[in-house]
């Protein structure tokens, strides 16, 4: 049963303010790093290394819950995630603001990034098989504009309060989203599909279908871009700044800031841009040229001033928004028995790409400094990402309604 526009509009609007609260509770970490850890008795002479490990657990548990919220999406609804992930990482993010010891520390951001791992890529297969064939590129760019937003709100709440109520604040809000989701309908398309096959959530399709492994690689290396900045350039601002030669070193809550306030407009504008060229390929890849081109701009002209360095992350917020882009093209890559593992556990892969891109950042400092060292992993993430495009089908025009078998 085809949903109706008022069902679609709920599930949208649900969908993208519960973006806000997950991508809010992703990026507090980076924003209180410094503060909480000193909070839990880390010394300061430990801050960068323990800082990394903090977000390789997070991660690491968005890796693990990717394919749990996947498999279960596929075999019991996409409605089941959207209110079981918001449960789980609510409950902990809020726990997290009475933690005592860095060991319970990193035990709450796993559980938190299992929680955090369902609810964007439910939410973008659920829009995407309700909405309308020609126009469904547009609901995901408003669920992502809107949770950049999450992130903004994040960058500022960190800069300016506790690090506990910040964690607090995150709980809460999750907790008083799922009573807007009570609405929000299933997606016809899944229910069709579970009369059709009964191999829901089945990764080894990947493995028996000639090219889908590489188009699922391709994804992921696609997605890696974003994740550099993000979890090495922003999160590491203070040390990269430093072997830049700055004297006036910029703040990681404003770098947050400026990065998703350009996010904020780059979802929104690269799924306009791929409806107005109707591909989904070549609004990522201008999108992509844009953003290899802000990455030379920062390494050369971003220690000029305070002002240009910030300026800078308004640009690669803007040139990295072709992300949401790349989640619908997933989620038009695969059938609907395997779309929303595919979609959750590729975005959370993506996300993950965070745990090697650092860990080289955090090895290669040893001997090449901050600053050169992320040049180096930020020009094998671009190369791999242009590799990757390549792998990919256009689906602008693809029809969603079928399964793989």
């Amino acid at each position: 049963m085809q949903a109706t526009k008022r069902q679609v509009a709920l599930a949208i609007i649900a969908s993208a303010l519960g973006f806000f609260v997950d991508l809010y509770d992703i990026i507090i970490v980076s924003i209180v790093r410094r503060a909480s850890l000193l909070g839990v008795g880390v010394p300061e002479s430990e801050l960068l290394s323990k800082g990394v490990w903090l977000l390789n657990v997070q991660m690491a548990g968005m890796l693990t819950g990717g394919f749990i919220w996947g498999i279960i999406g596929d075999r019991f609804g996409r409605l089941s995630v959207l209110f079981g992930s918001i449960l789980l990482y609510s409950s902990t993010t809020f726990a997290n603001a009475y933690v005592g010891s860095y060991d319970w520390y990193l035990a709450l951001r796993f559980l938190a990034g299992v929680g955090l791992a369902g609810e964007l890529g439910a939410a973008i297969t659920l829009v995407s098989e309700q909405m309308p064939q020609r126009w469904r590129g547009l609901g995901p760019a408003v669920i992502a504009s809107c949770g950049m937003l999450g992130a903004i709100f994040g960058a500022y709440i960190g800069g300016r309060y506790s690090w506990q109520f910040t964690y607090q604040l995150g709980g809460v809000m999750g907790f008083v989203l799922i009573l807007l989701r009570l609405g929000v309908v299933e997606s016809g398309i899944y229910e069709r599909t579970k009369a059709m096959t009964s191999r829901r959530g089945d990764l080894s399709l990947l493995w028996k279908k000639k090219g889908y492994l590489l188009r699922y690689v391709s994804i992921i290396l696609l997605g890696f871009p974003g994740w550099f900045v993000n979890g090495v350039v922003m999160t590491f601002t203070p040390e990269i700044a430093r072997a830049m030669g700055m004297s006036q070193i910029p703040s990681v809550s404003t770098v947050f800031t400026m990065f998703f306030i350009g996010f904020t407009f780059g979802d929104m504008s690269c799924g306009v841009f791929s409806q107005f060229l109707q591909s989904r390929k070549k609004a990522i890849l201008w999108y992509l040229l844009v953003f290899s081109a802000g990455i030379v701009a920062y390494f050369i002209w971003g220690r000029t001033t305070l002002s240009l360095y910030y300026g800078l992350f308004i640009l690669l917020g803007i040139s990295a928004g072709y992300t949401i882009v790349l989640l619908t093209l997933a989620a038009e890559q695969f059938g609907a028995n395997i779309r929303a593992t595919v979609t959750t556990s590729a975005l959370n892969l993506i996300r993950g790409s965070v745990i090697p891109q650092a860990t080289l950042f955090s090895w290669l400092t040893l001997w090449l400094g901050a600053a050169y060292s992320a040049m180096i992993v930020g020009a094998l993430s671009i190369g791999l990402a242009f590799w990757a495009l390549g792998n990919l089908e256009e689906t602008f025009h693809k029809n969603l309604d079928y399964v793989e078998e």
